[in-house]
């Protein structure tokens, strides 16, 4: 079995939603823990952000239970990486800054791997799920078979996110993969309506996502899921 088919049977006994691979050998080698190769997954959400006022604690709830199931599924790949004889580093180890970003975001993993591009509200858009989609991922010198990384937005003229947004935090710009995040969104407006729209509940995370919803490739998902039911 390759390496690639065995972190793929892992994630599938898993019930991850996708996954791929990246070559990180243009990512600054600190960002990646001296580490040359990425393996991003993510598992799509049920349960969608209220686009209303009030936020709910069923999409909370599910925010909650998916991060927390992704870290153990990252923890888990290190671990078994390593058993293989090889180097291994879970991002779920990472930590933000003073400026809410972290060495090396998920979201910058799933571009290289070709999961998805970002979207005008700094969120990552893939073309299955939408942005309805938690990440986490692993860094590693396991030799890997890697897939096309995305450098450009497939956003077009939609600005959905940016017309529905409650703090008016995102620019409208389109992403490359030169684009700064700070060039998209104001994360500190982000983050401030974030904790104003979870008072009630009593929560500073998971309120929000209303960029979430209503982004049409989003809503594409929804439909498929209406439609299976």
């Amino acid at each position: 079995m390759n390496n690639n088919d065995y972190i793929a049977n892992i994630l599938r006994d898993n019930h991850i939603s996708l996954w791929r691979f990246a070559d990180l050998d243009n990512i600054n080698i600190e960002q990646r823990n001296g580490l040359r190769y990425g393996i991003c997954f993510g598992i799509a959400l049920d349960i969608f952000p209220s686009i209303g006022d009030n936020p709910t604690q069923d999409y909370y709830d599910e925010y909650k239970r998916i991060n927390k199931k992704l870290k153990e599924i990252s923890l888990l790949i290190e671990e078994k990486i390593i058993e293989k004889g090889y180097k291994a580093h879970s991002l779920s180890r990472n930590r933000q800054n003073d400026d809410f970003r972290t060495i090396l975001p998920f979201k910058t993993l799933a571009t290289q791997c070709g999961l998805g591009w970002i979207g005008k509200s700094s969120t990552l858009i893939t073309q299955k799920y939408g942005n309805a989609i938690r990440l986490n991922g692993v860094v590693t010198d396991m030799p890997l078979k890697t897939d096309k990384p995305i450098t450009k937005s497939y956003c077009g003229n939609c600005n959905e996110c940016v017309k529905h947004c409650p703090a008016q935090a995102i620019s409208g710009t389109n992403w490359n993969i030169e684009t700064d995040r700070n060039e998209l969104i104001n994360v500190l407006a982000c983050k401030n309506k974030v904790i104003e729209r979870g008072k009630e509940m009593g929560i500073t995370v998971g309120s929000c996502g209303i960029c979430i919803s209503v982004c049409p490739w989003t809503q594409k998902y929804i439909k498929t899921l209406n439609t299976t039911d």
